[in-house]
Parts: structure tokens; sequence; C-alpha cells
């Protein structure tokens, strides 16, 4: 079986994708995939993929994206080489990632002359989650981006695809109740759960870490950005601070253009500035080293549909890393923290300030939570474990196809 993937990125970072290529590849699948390569930068092989780059200046693909809406350069020029990706390498099934991939996907296919299933991978609840993003804000930027197209366009794009992959059976449920002409089997959750084998492989390095520790650590890995919750986090991080409790947050990972002198205002204040560590990037392969200095693992999505739509990456890293969470009361992480009993939930900042506090304070609570979040990452929330929805997927559409 020949399997396409569609990825409108550089895909060599992508967790989520890599993720299932490796299960596909590891049911001997052969895997074709179709991305960006951008500014001629050289990309490291992936080993048993043989990747297709559309060779783009970054730039010129933001402003292609940005016009979506208005002039779909975009949408015309990924159906033309979805086209030639097809039929250069006898596509079996097409596998596209993210909503709005899906019609040029669907474009591509059809004008390629092969009747091939097409599945649709939702990374997130993209009609909320354009709406947030820093990009499409503004009056003008608004009206060329028409982020609130999305929210009318959800249906037709979804309606393209014979299957489509979800983060959680949340999710899944909300699409169905939205769009009852949808059938459940349509439906295969896949959520962002760690590959064991490929976390287990990294080594502890300690003498890459850029400082000494000198208190109890909060950790936050991931986007630097207001949507994020991080903001949220800083402001009752003082406020611990403030009542002498003694730590330190470690913040590591990119931070949104717009909310960069934000950001940078409060490295530099004088009431947090000495407790505030920033790393702008790491290799994947070095977060467990992080981790493992690390005492407390925060997540602080803003509750929204975004953010219910399934479960981050990062919050499966902190469990492996037997670490305990402080979780925003998004219901996906609530329901799954809580059940696990593998970190605190807040609904507030005051609940946040607490759930500090308490863990700060607590080094046994620390322990047997982080414990309780690495068994139930080992034994229940691991690629492993749903790959099968995965395949099973695929079996059938595969059947379907050749009968």
């Amino acid at each position: 079986m020949n399997v396409g993937i569609v990825v409108d990125n550089d895909i060599n970072n992508d967790k989520r994708v890599l993720r299932e290529v490796e299960i596909l590849r590891e049911n001997g699948m052969r895997i074709y995939i179709i991305g960006f390569g951008f500014d001629k930068k050289k990309y490291p092989e992936i080993e048993g993929i043989l990747i297709s780059r559309i060779s783009i200046n970054k730039k010129i693909k933001n402003i292609l994206f940005f016009l979506f809406n208005t002039i779909p350069l975009y949408e015309w020029l990924w159906a033309s080489k979805i086209k030639k990706f097809v039929l250069k390498n006898e596509i079996d099934i097409l596998h596209a990632h993210d909503l709005y991939m899906a019609k040029s996907s669907h474009r591509g296919i059809a004008k390629s002359g092969r009747n091939i299933p097409l599945i649709l991978d939702l990374h997130e609840n993209y009609p909320y989650a354009v709406s947030t993003y820093n990009w499409t804000k503004g009056f003008f930027r608004s009206l060329i981006a028409a982020p609130g197209l999305w929210g009318k366009k959800e249906s037709e794009y979804l309606g393209y695809a014979d299957k489509i992959v979800v983060l959680s059976n949340n999710y899944a449920t909300q699409l169905l109740m939205k769009y009852p002409s949808f059938a459940e089997n349509q439906f295969c959750v896949f959520p962002n759960y760690p590959d064991l084998k490929q976390m287990n492989s990294f080594t502890i390095r300690k003498e890459i870490i850029p400082f000494t520790k000198t208190s109890p650590i909060i950790f936050y890995f991931g986007i630097i950005a207001e949507r994020r919750g991080i903001f949220n986090a800083l402001e009752a991080f003082r406020k611990v601070i403030k009542e002498a409790n003694d730590a330190t947050f470690l913040l590591i990972g990119p931070i949104d253009k717009v909310d960069k002198k934000r950001f940078d205002n409060i490295l530099k204040a004088p009431d947090v500035s000495d407790k505030l560590i920033y790393i702008p990037w790491i290799y994947l392969s070095e977060l467990p080293t992080y981790l493992e200095i690390s005492d407390i693992c925060i997540a602080p999505f803003l509750k929204n549909p975004q953010h219910e739509s399934g479960i981050a990456n990062k919050i499966f890293d902190y469990m492996l890393g037997k670490k305990p969470i402080i979780a925003s009361d998004c219901i996906p992480q609530q329901e799954l923290i809580e059940r696990h009993n593998c970190g605190l939930v807040y609904h507030n900042e005051y609940e946040l300030v607490n759930a500090m506090i308490t863990l700060l304070n607590n080094s046994i609570m620390r322990i047997e939570m982080g414990e309780n979040g690495y068994n139930a990452i080992t034994k229940e929330h691991n690629s492993e474990v749903v790959k099968r929805n995965l395949i099973e997927m695929y079996e059938s559409l595969f059947k379907r196809k050749n009968n």
C-alpha cells in the first residue's frame, strides 16, 4: 500500500505526523510525503521515507496563506502539486493534515484521475483557533484573512474526507453533534500520545543545562503566547514569589511575535527577573534532561474550543517525565489529570496560585503525582495502545478501494 502524506510544513519537527508515519511503516506501508522546503534549507533525511519538498521562501508562503480566503492561490498551488505527487508515486490513500488542506487534496486527487480515499487529520479546532491567532487580528488583517469564514467552510471541508482523524473522543462527539450528517465510523481517534520507544531512547545529559539550579523549578515547554495562558501563569507566579515562596520559573519555547515585547518586559521586571529563566529553543532529545531537573510542570492553556479539541503533546511529555502537572480546566486535560491523580487543575488565578504553593511545599505529593502520571502513560496513554485505531482505518479504506 502506497500512502501519501500531505503536510504544509517542513515535516522534520512535526511530532504528530512522524509518530503516525512510524506506525504505518511498521505495518508494511510505503510512505511518501509532500511538504515544504523553506529558504533552500538542507533537511536531514528520514529513513525509509521519500519526501517531496516544495521549495519556497517562508515569507512568501506566509503571504499566500494569509490570502487564503481572499485569493486562493495557496489551494491552487497545493492542488497542482498533489496531483503530480499522487500520479508519480501511485498513491493508494492520501492522508492530509489540517482542515485547510482538505479542498486542495480533494482537487489534487480529482485532477490525478485516481479514485483514492482521502483521510483528513485535524490537529486542532481550526475554525476557532484561527480567530485567536495574532496575524488575523486588527481591522485590515481580519478583513483580508477573514478568519470568520472558517466556521462556514468547516462542513464543506470535512465533507471532502472519507475518514477524519481527531485528537479526542470529546472532539469527535462535538463534530457529530454539530454535523449530524456525518457517521460515527467516519472518525478515528488518535490522541497526541508519545512514542515510548523514541522518548526512552533519549539520554539525560545535565551538562547541557546552561544554569545552576538553586530552588524548585516550575517548567513550561511550548510556544510563549497569550493564547497559551502563559501570562496568566507568570502573574500567578509573581504572587507566589511575593508570599516568600522559593521557586524558579523555567520557560522553553519560541515567542509569538506580537507578545515578545510584553514577555521581555516581564523578564526584566525587578520583582521576578532573578526567578525567571528563558531558553528560546532546544532539541526534542534534550527535553527529558530539562524534565529531570524540574519539579512541577504547567499547562496554563486558556479554556476555549481550541484547547478543548484534544490534549497537547506537552501534557504527555510531562507525565512521561514523572512530573506533577498544574493545568487549566480545559475538559480533556482536566479529565485526564483528575482520573489519574497526576496533578492539580485550577479554574481561576486564586486556585492557580494555591496549586503552585501546594506543590512547592509538598515534595511527597509531587513524587506521588509524578509516578501516577508515568504509570498512566506507560500502561494506557501511549501510541502503542491506540495505534490499532490508525491501522484499522487504513485497512478498511484499502479494502473498500479494492472491492
